[in-house]
């Protein structure tokens, strides 16, 4: 059986590491969430999902981006400061100013096409909007997914702000309006309805969102799967789980639900099932170690371990512990 003790051996062998798994890949969304994903695109709204961390919320941006083929994903993380203006652009307004005072003795006076090139960056929906009439490398036109991730963190007005945006289709650059050369329909950026952005907006349910808001979106809530569901995830894991199949994935689910049984803190989501059976597996480890388990056996405390991927706190750690090492669970 393989024993990986980096720390002993003061070196990490990336062939014994977890492989780097792409966003969005083998993705497998409930048929509720598929039905939902359909009306926010028949209506072009944004669709609010929720649900517990792990569940894959994030995931299904980056899964739709890849199955209709609209590129990569525009991604904006909230914070409880964030304005509606991080959502658009970024203006390095430092450089611009070193700019203008260092070469102001030479008539230095950048127009509004020199200043949005050097100075401003278009993000997340923003650039969404710009590249619906094809203001980007390929001076094409495309859709984008915009996924603005944990918009509960937001300040009370965002929310609001950001439908606003989308349902427009526009916003203004005021760092361009004052600026030589500049007109309307230069700092005025409006999209192309045609290439309206799809957005993904997840909540994680911390603070109850504003109801003008949530008026405006599509919802979905995405359960913990249950068993078959799960069995239907592992198995699309190909490439990170080539290993498993229908009995083996069978099985560390039985466990997976016991174990989750014992943990009355945060409770262990689909994420966490498939870090914990790739890492089960690296070792060799089938489910029959835990429900037999032996601290004789030479490989014990290394199996041991591994519950720290599903019990995130102290007093769960341990009380999955003591169910293993008092043989709790059932085959």
């Amino acid at each position: 059986m393989e024993q990986y003790n980096f720390y002993e051996n003061r070196a990490v062998s990336s062939k014994a590491q977890l492989p780097k798994i792409e966003r969005g890949e083998g993705y497998t969304p409930s048929e509720g969430l598929v039905r939902a994903l359909n009306v926010a695109l028949m209506l072009q709204k944004p669709l609010l999902v929720t649900g517990f961390p792990g569940t894959g919320k994030s995931e299904l941006a980056y899964h739709v981006a890849a199955r209709f083929g609209w590129g990569e994903v525009e991604y904006f993380a909230t914070r409880t400061d964030s304005v509606a203006t991080d959502l658009l652009y970024r203006y390095d307004s430092l450089a611009h100013f070193h700019k203008v005072n260092i070469e102001k003795g030479n008539g230095c006076e950048l127009d509004a096409s020199e200043i949005q090139e050097k100075f401003i960056h278009y993000v997340a929906l923003g650039r969404a909007i710009c590249d619906s009439i094809g203001q980007n490398e390929e001076k094409q036109p495309r859709r984008r997914v915009v996924l603005i991730d944990e918009i509960d963190k937001a300040p009370r007005d965002l929310p609001n702000d950001i439908l606003s945006i989308i349902e427009t289709m526009s916003f203004d650059v005021p760092e361009l309006k004052t600026a030589k050369g500049t007109s309307p329909s230069f700092y005025r950026k409006e999209g192309d309805e045609a290439y309206k952005p799809v957005v993904i907006l997840t909540s994680n349910s911390e603070k109850t969102l504003p109801e003008p808001f949530l008026r405006r979106c599509v919802y979905f809530h995405i359960d913990m799967p249950g068993q078959e569901q799960l069995m239907t995830i592992l198995l699309a894991k190909k490439r990170i789980l080539p290993d498993v199949d229908k009995e083996s994935a069978a099985k560390f689910i039985r466990l997976f639900f016991q174990i989750s049984g014992f943990i009355t803190g945060k409770k262990p989501a689909t994420h966490e099932l498939i870090l914990w059976v790739w890492w089960m597996l690296k070792h060799g480890f089938t489910d029959k170690e835990l429900i037999n388990f032996s601290s004789s056996a030479a490989n014990a405390e290394t199996l041991l371990s591994g519950i720290s991927i599903l019990a995130k706190e102290a007093s769960d750690w341990k009380t999955v512990i003591d169910a293993i090492t008092t043989h709790k669970f059932e085959g």
